[in-house]
């Protein structure tokens, strides 16, 4: 998204009607007026990624995702996990640039003859040409910058350089404990100036382990194993980050190509990379995971927009308090995952699907009622 701010001051276009007398005294040339500069900047708050690799054969995906989802005013630590954690490299990405363009050109006042109507129309036509103008050169400016920081950062060169430590250091616990001190150092650095756009991404495949209460607070935490995790591994992992002060936690194993990857942790920073929109819920009945004959007909109606190219299909279940965390947690996944069995059914493939339980971490009504059983899809399309 990018805004325009006017800034005080005044920028001539060179649009003068020289001689003809209608913009001043008679046989005097005046330059037309116009509003203050207009500058051009992308609304880029500042984000947090933290990366930690539990082993170096991880490196090369992380450096893929680093590069897809670079962003302006990015605080970018990658680690490898270990006794202490090695920081790999901690670096800031450039601020966004700005570009000024002259003023808009001011609305003539009073009666005008129809020469003086065309005339205006020209310069808006014109001074229009040029904000579109700024608009790109502020858009290669950015992307250029960014190109220039992620050459500079030579990740691919020093993950290479990376050896497993010895001894099992790669478990969820130490890992989440290296990122939390990493945010830590950064909070302390910076203040609070990155609120929710903190993600957190943890290459590990020992999800036993439970992060203590409150290490994660706040953080969007995407767990990345290199096996296929079972249902209930992966909703224990995610029960343990959210009690551990996560915002939102999910685990994914290969199935989850690059790019998916890279456009979950891009809406995590808050950029907006892609267009999205959500189905309405799909209910289930109390402790079920059996799709009803309308929750079929809703599922029926989003499969065209889910065959197109490139679309990625977000699955989240959720479900209502009765019951354990874990049992609500392995329920709203089996919720999420019935749905995604429908579609690859129908002719969309699992790679363009993410499946992601939330258990109880999202309630839209009391906690019992039937509203909170349910599933949605988010529908993602490249920019």
């Amino acid at each position: 998204m990018r805004k325009i701010i006017q800034r005080v001051g005044t920028a001539g276009l060179a649009f003068a009607l020289a001689g003809c007398g209608l913009l001043g005294a008679p046989g005097t040339a005046t330059a037309p007026a116009a509003g203050p500069s207009v500058s051009i900047t992308q609304d880029v708050p500042p984000s947090a990624l933290i990366a930690v690799l539990g082993s170096a054969a991880s490196g090369p995906a992380i450096s893929t995702l680093v590069n897809a989802t670079a962003r302006s005013s990015e605080e970018l630590t990658v680690l490898q996990a270990g006794a202490p954690a090695k920081i790999v490299l901690s670096s800031a990405s450039p601020a966004p640039t700005t570009v000024v363009v002259p003023g808009k050109p001011t609305d003539p006042r009073g009666d005008q003859t129809s020469y003086q109507a065309a005339q205006y129309a020209n310069r808006l036509k014109h001074w229009r040409g040029e904000v579109t103008m700024g608009r790109n050169a502020e858009a290669t400016q950015v992307h250029d910058s960014l190109a220039a920081w992620l050459r500079g950062l030579s990740l691919p060169a020093k993950i290479s350089q990376l050896a497993d430590p010895p001894g099992p250091t790669a478990s969820l616990a130490a890992e989440s404990a290296a990122a939390a001190s990493a945010l830590a150092g950064l909070a302390e650095e910076h203040g609070n100036i990155f609120g929710s756009r903190r993600v957190v991404l943890l290459y590990t495949d020992d999800l036993a382990t439970r992060p203590p209460a409150g290490e994660l607070a706040g953080d969007t935490v995407f767990v990345i194993t290199r096996s296929l995790p079972s249902a209930a591994a992966a909703s224990a992992a995610q029960v343990n980050l959210l009690a551990a002060g996560a915002a939102q936690a999910a685990v994914v194993g290969p199935e989850v190509t690059g790019p998916q990857l890279a456009a979950l942790v891009s809406a995590g920073l808050g950029q907006g990379g892609i267009h999205e929109s959500s189905s309405a819920p799909v209910l289930f009945a109390n402790d079920s995971a059996i799709l009803s004959p309308s929750a079929v007909a809703q599922l029926t109606s989003l499969l065209p927009q889910l065959r197109e190219a490139g679309v990625t299909a977000v699955i989240n279940g959720f479900a209502s308090t009765p019951g354990t965390a874990l049992a609500n947690y392995t329920l709203s996944y089996d919720r999420a995952a019935m749905v995604a069995s429908f579609f690859e059914s129908h002719g969309v493939p699992a790679s363009a699907q993410i499946i992601v339980g939330h258990g109880t971490s999202d309630l839209i009504a009391a906690g019992s009622s039937g509203a909170n059983r349910r599933v949605t899809v988010v529908i993602e399309r490249p920019s």
